[in-house]
């Protein structure tokens, strides 16, 4: 295969995770024969693409990598993608890999996100159920100041969403508690998070660990809350597409992914890596962990009279949010 893969000389990778820069770097170290391209999209825009190329029967990308759990696996059902069985496949932890196909590389934290100006140290909410009580006996704390990404914009949120309401029984009264305060609905972490840093906001729920880890390094008014109730875990999940141009290189490259070396590089990201046999500069995972399974489970939340169900009940305890502007770029 190694042979192979330098032949076809390139690499394209469809992807929404550009925080994995350094690690395809690593990559371009180790193989320097193989050019690398990555585009970064949302995870609507790969599913379009990967669909639209191969029903047109194109060459497609190499390797498509996404935060849409449920989204990556739909394409892997519907047959985008071919089997690859890694040789690294026996050290992948259960949940983790389906069908030979659809491979989690990152075992991420979703948790809560604070200014520690705007919240005090001795009423931080450190479960769910702590969050529910201080909505509903402090709300002067949060009006207006609440943001949240918007589950009828974001799939990665409605599938965080589905997840809360199967795990959590007060999810839907949490939900109305959120939405009583005039919460700002989002769909940029980036503006998220830029906006829990100045301030503007008090509290962010449901952010990625990793994700809020690298604003709370160079933003140290920025706390975060890993929910010892329960907190869900998610997974950065890659497939190579059927009709992929370069499948020797995207083989290649998943292998290095799910090698120990390539979850050393993903760890030193500040990103947790599926593998329990790694060491890596991180905290241990934190008691309560649910872990979001890669596998067939996913597609429930993207059947369409369930799709409905939630959205509607959310939309209406959403009521009084306020959406922000489509663009991530806008304010």
């Amino acid at each position: 295969m190694r042979w192979l893969a330098r032949r076809e000389g390139a690499l394209h990778i469809l992807t929404n995770t550009s925080l994995m820069g350094p690690v395809l770097e690593a990559f371009r170290r180790r193989w320097p024969e193989i050019g690398v391209h990555l585009d970064d999209t949302n995870s609507t825009r790969i599913a379009e693409e990967v669909r639209r190329l191969a029903d047109t029967q194109q060459d497609g990308p190499d390797l498509v990598w996404s935060t849409a759990m449920d989204v990556q696996v739909k394409l892997i059902n519907d047959g985008y993608a071919q089997a690859y069985r890694s040789p690294h496949r026996a050290a992948m932890p259960d949940g983790s890999v389906w069908r030979d196909q659809g491979y989690g590389l990152t075992a991420e934290p979703i948790v809560f996100a604070y200014n520690r100006r705007r919240l005090a140290a001795d009423i931080v909410p450190r479960s769910h159920a702590d969050l529910l009580r201080l909505l509903n006996t402090r709300p002067e704390i949060f009006d207006r100041r609440v943001t949240l990404y918007d589950a009828e914009r974001s799939g990665v949120a409605l599938m965080q969403l589905s997840a809360d309401v199967q795990i959590y029984p007060d999810a839907w009264p949490l939900m109305e508690a959120l939405g009583a305060q005039r919460p700002r609905l989002d769909t940029s972490g980036q503006r998220m998070m830029g906006q829990i840093a100045d301030g503007r906001m008090a509290f962010a729920y449901n952010m990625n660990q990793s994700y809020g880890a690298s604003w709370a390094a160079r933003a140290p008014e920025i706390g975060l809350i890993t929910p010892d109730d329960y907190h869900l875990s998610v997974s950065r999940v890659a497939f190579i597409p059927r009709n992929a141009a370069h499948p020797n290189a995207a083989r290649l490259f998943l292998d290095f992914l799910l090698s120990r070396e390539g979850q050393r590089a993903i760890g030193a990201l500040g990103v947790r890596p599926v593998r329990d046999d790694v060491d890596a500069p991180m905290r241990p995972a934190a008691p309560g962990i649910r872990p979001i399974r890669v596998g067939p489970a996913l597609l429930a939340n993207l059947d369409q009279a369930r799709r409905a169900t939630l959205l509607a009940r959310w939309g209406e305890a959403m009521r009084d949010g306020v959406r922000a502007p489509s663009d991530p770029a806008a304010p």
